[in-house]
């Protein structure tokens, strides 16, 4: 996303009048960054007379950069937000397509975090706005994670300048410190003449440029994905001159055999003896057309949708993958107590030939 785009944020709150007055308040602090055309956000209570609510709020999701999940009971007992709305934003969410947040209104069971993959929410140390006083601290800490978050989105060297000078702070102390010890050990630090304080200003100076240029490659051995992440990103020449560019069916996972089996969303069975029937995919649920998966563990890309046709490709552990169909390996009986599915795919981008 360049940074000349707009963030589109998505509040996904509760009809109770204490949680939209929290939620108000919330958009108060933000206003700063839609001033800034930073961001620009949008709540149900913005559908224009004479549309469909739920048609509207639905293409909004849809549309979102980060979606806010304010949570609280009233949130929780909806079953509308719960189940509908939850779900939408935790597909696109686990497809890369937006970043959801959590957000904690009020004190309430953490029940919630199953369903939202344990993220991590705000405010922090994940103490409901309610427990802050005054509240305005809350919603400043809040602000200051969503700008956060929104930098990674419009800024793709944001991590790597995070991480920098996270590593500084520490370096630079330690450096100077082990500096001037080696000073005092040799016998240069005798007494505080010209020539010392002229050397110490100098070894301030060296041990500040050598931290600088250890931060990058102490990241390449700590942070190696960093890396990785960023030049692929902003390098996209640097690709492999011969790629997978077909499609083909995968093994999927096998789901219960009942009515809506099939469905997006309907979980693949995990607890199985043989362990050739696995899952191939995260999340691990029957994904829908278009969306993105990642590879669990090896499996094979294959020409038919078989398993004993020979494969054609084989995807490693953590390679992502488009999701074009999904169909079951062949028809199961009544009696059947599963159903075993495959999934016609193509790589979410060119993949390197193995």
């Amino acid at each position: 996303m360049s940074a000349s785009k707009l963030v589109k944020v998505f509040y996904c709150c509760s009809n109770a009048e204490r949680d939209e007055q929290l939620r108000q308040k919330l958009e108060t602090h933000l206003k700063g960054l839609e001033r800034e055309r930073v961001i620009n956000s949008w709540h149900p209570g913005m559908v224009s007379p004479g549309k469909e609510w739920e048609i509207e709020s639905d293409r909004e999701l849809n549309e979102a950069d980060i979606i806010l999940v304010l949570i609280s009971s009233d949130f929780i007992y909806s079953d509308y937000h719960w189940e509908i709305v939850i779900n939408k934003a935790m597909q696109r969410h686990r497809a890369g397509e937006a970043r959801v947040i959590p957000i904690l209104l009020r004190p309430v069971l953490d029940t919630w975090k199953l369903a939202l993959d344990n993220l991590k929410a705000l405010p922090e140390g994940e103490r409901p706005i309610t427990d802050w006083k005054p509240y305005d601290k809350a919603f400043l800490n809040i602000a200051q994670g969503i700008k956060a978050e929104v930098k990674k989105l419009t800024d793709p060297t944001f991590t790597i300048k995070q991480y920098s000078r996270q590593t500084g702070a520490v370096l630079i102390p330690i450096l100077k410190t082990a500096g001037h010890a080696f000073i005092h050990i040799i016998g240069l630090k005798s007494s505080k003449t010209r020539r010392h304080r002229r050397n110490s200003k100098i070894l301030d100076k060296t041990v500040i440029f050598i931290a600088l240029c250890s931060v990058p490659i102490l990241l390449f051995f700590w942070q190696p994905g960093i890396y990785k992440s960023f030049f692929l990103e902003s390098i996209p020449h640097l690709e492999s001159t011969e790629k997978v560019n077909s499609s083909g069916w995968i093994w999927l996972g096998i789901v219960k055999n009942r009515p809506g089996a099939l469905s997006p969303g309907e979980p693949l069975v995990v607890q199985q003896k043989n362990i050739e029937e696995y899952p191939s995919i995260e999340p691990l649920i029957v994904p829908s057309p278009g969306t993105v998966v990642t590879v669990r563990q090896i499996v094979d890309l294959r020409q038919e949708k078989s398993l004993i046709s020979e494969p054609i490709h084989r995807f490693q552990g953590g390679e992502e993958l488009v999701i074009l169909k999904v169909e079951p390996l062949k028809k199961a009986s009544r009696n059947s107590a599963y159903i075993r599915l495959m999934a016609k795919v193509r790589c979410n981008h060119n993949c390197d030939k193995k």
